[in-house]
């Protein structure tokens, strides 16, 4: 899959229906996406294929996933969408 194709299908696949996630996910992966490295990239399709309802509590930061790569992706979402807020203890 070329590199326009792959863009093409992870801004489909970042709007989850959920607005809320939406407005976090869309800009990213517009302005974001195309800047990671591959480990990076990889990550982030790794988070797509999350439930709902995980990746808004990781992205809002009541937690981070287990997994380092996710939890290393949502850091740069929230970053990115400037929120820098601590996870919940």
């Amino acid at each position: 899959m070329d590199e326009r194709t792959e863009f093409n299908r992870l801004c489909w696949h970042s709007r989850r229906g959920m607005l809320e996630i939406d407005v976090m996910l869309m800009p990213f992966t517009k302005h974001h996406y195309l800047t990671l490295n591959a480990d990076d990239r990889a990550a982030y399709r790794k988070l797509l294929d999350c439930e709902d309802q995980d990746i808004w509590e990781w992205l809002r930061g009541f937690e981070l996933p287990d997994d380092a790569e996710l939890a290393r992706i949502i850091l740069r979402v929230r970053g990115a969408v400037g929120d820098l807020s601590m996870p919940a203890e």
